[in-house]
Formats: C-alpha cells, sequence, structure tokens
C-alpha cells in the first residue's frame, strides 16, 4: 500500500492544468544554468507566439479613405482646361538630351538628276542609232567587225560617235567624283562644278591623247597602223562608258560603306580593259608590223602609263 499510494497521487489530470503555466520538476534543490536558460527560451518563445498570433485581430482599413499617392500623380499630370503650355512649364527642361543623334547624311539632289540624265542620255543613243551602238559593241570582241569598221572609217566622225564620247567623258567624271567624296579629296570647286570640271578634264586628256597619236602617225607615216588603234582606243572607251553606267548608278544610290567595293570593280574593269585592248592591238600591229620592241614599251610609257598617273595625281588620288 506504501509503495502504490506514491504513485497514484502523482498522476494529475493534464486538462486542469493551466497552458500559461509551466511547472518543472528539478531533482536538484538549485537550478542549473542550463536550466535556467531553457526557461527563459521558453517563456520568449511563448511571447513571440502571442504577439504574431494577436495581429489577426487588427481591423483592416477603410477603402473609401483617400489615396494620397494616387491623388499627388492626378493633380501632377492633369491638365486643366488642356492648357498644354502651363501644364508642361510645371516640369524641368533637360539641359543635356541623349535622343538628339547625329543628322543624317544625304546626298546631293543633283547627284540624282545627273545619273537620270545619263540613263536617259544612253537610252536615247540607243533608241536613234541601235545599228551603230550594236556594231560599237560587237567590234570591240569581234576583229571582223572591227576590220570592217577600219575599212569603212565613217563610224568614227559619226553623230553616234559624239554622243559615245561625250558619254564616255560625263560617267569617268561622275564615277571620279564619287571616287572623290568617299576619300574625302580636296578640290578647289565642289559640287556639280567639280562633276563638270572633272568630266572636261578626262575628255581633255583622252582627246589630247589621241590628237598625239595622230601627229606620231603623220610623222612617221604610219597612218594606218595609228588609225587601227585609235579605233581600238576608241571601241575600249565606248565599252568601258556602257560597262560603267551600272556601276555609277549603284555608287550613286547606296550606302558610304559599299563605296570601297564599287571603287575596286571600277579599278578592276579598267585593268582588264586596258588588257584586252593592249593585247588586241598589239596582236594585231606585231603580226603586220616588224619594228623594235623597245619603241613598244616608249609607247606604253608615254602615252599609256604616263597620262593615267598625271591623271591620277592631278586629281589628288
Amino acid at each position: 500500500m506504501f509503495l502504490i499510494n506514491p504513485l497514484v497521487s502523482g498522476q494529475v489530470d493534464s486538462s486542469k492544468l493551466n497552458s500559461g503555466q509551466v511547472n518543472y520538476r528539478v531533482s536538484n534543490r538549485w537550478l542549473d544554468s542550463a536550466a535556467l536558460v531553457q526557461r527563459q527560451n521558453y517563456r520568449d518563445s511563448l511571447k513571440s507566439i502571442k504577439d504574431s498570433l494577436s495581429t489577426v485581430w487588427i481591423k483592416a482599413p477603410d477603402p473609401e479613405r483617400p489615396n494620397r499617392f494616387l491623388d499627388s500623380l492626378i493633380s501632377l499630370y492633369k491638365v486643366e482646361n488642356l492648357d498644354f503650355r502651363s501644364w508642361a512649364g510645371k516640369f524641368q527642361k533637360k539641359s543635356v538630351r541623349y535622343d538628339e543623334g547625329s543628322p543624317r547624311p544625304y546626298r546631293e539632289t543633283w547627284v540624282i538628276v545627273v545619273v537620270l540624265f545619263l540613263v536617259l542620255f544612253f537610252a536615247l543613243i540607243r533608241f536613234f542609232f541601235p545599228a551603230e551602238l550594236n556594231t560599237i559593241i560587237h567590234a570591240f570582241y569581234s576583229n571582223q567587225t572591227l576590220s570592217k569598221i577600219n575599212k569603212e572609217d565613217t563610224l568614227f566622225s559619226s553623230w553616234p560617235f559624239v554622243f559615245l564620247y561625250l558619254l564616255f567623258g560625263l560617267i569617268t567624271g561622275l564615277y571620279l567624283y564619287l571616287s572623290g567624296k568617299y576619300l574625302e579629296i580636296s578640290y578647289p570647286a565642289e559640287g556639280f562644278e567639280l562633276f563638270i570640271y572633272l568630266s572636261a578634264v578626262v575628255v581633255g586628256l583622252f582627246t589630247l591623247k589621241i590628237i598625239a597619236l595622230r601627229i606620231l602617225g603623220f610623222l612617221f607615216d604610219v597612218k594606218r597602223l595609228v588609225r587601227e588603234y585609235v579605233s581600238v582606243l576608241y571601241l575600249s572607251y565606248f565599252n568601258a562608258a556602257i560597262l560603267f553606267l551600272p556601276v555609277v548608278i549603284a555608287f550613286s544610290l547606296t550606302s558610304y560603306r559599299f563605296a570601297v567595293i564599287y571603287s575596286y570593280i571600277g579599278i578592276a574593269m579598267l585593268i582588264v580593259i586596258f588588257v584586252l585592248q593592249f593585247l588586241r592591238a598589239g596582236a594585231n600591229i606585231l603580226s603586220n608590223y616588224k619594228f623594235p620592241k623597245v619603241y613598244l614599251i616608249i609607247y606604253l610609257c608615254a602615252l599609256e602609263f604616263c597620262p593615267l598617273i598625271i591623271l591620277f595625281k592631278a586629281l589628288g588620288y
């Protein structure tokens, strides 16, 4: 009985215990430091739970209360009586603008007009002189047609010859002008005046070359040889003008970042035309005439390479 009584009296109904009260059974008479810390932590955790649960019972705010932030935005951006000028005066102007950008470069209007004129000029030549134009194109690639032209000797004294020669000078002048603009070469003249100046220089230099050849043919009594060679030169100039026309059109209508491509295309075309012209004329001359090769070298240096070098140096290239 003495043993059972303590066990029965030690059992307590848990429902009668207060949740806020905690009973600690300590075996020792004095609590150690660990037990004190544990007790304090337990009280703090209960207090924090009590504080967090108390926020559930906070009253919801009134939905009809004034919204000061929204009211300030409305008063700032609202335009009274559609007076946008006074409304814009509320805001401080920016001293530095980052959205201005740089002005877009535009080509000269006269360049487009000149390109259209060149296309129309070539179309008129093709319309009024179709047979002569076809003969000139075929003669550049056919020796038989070239021999026929040399025998007649009437094509290079007709109006198609004059018009094609003028077309060659204008197209070459425009090509040099566009190349000079891309390379940023300065000239005493600008714009349309510079284009006319370059075209006149091209026509004048090539005309002086033809005159010099005629004089040499008269002095050395090789008129027939000079006439055949001059015919090849004319055909080369005219076909170069026809081939340069689409290059000049593309050069004048596209961006300057493609200018280097058109410059290389033009140089390559000049080299190809010059080589074909030299091989063709040289084959005809060497097969029909016997003379020292040193004369041919002197001629090439004096009347072929030297005029081109002088032309490019005079134009600043």
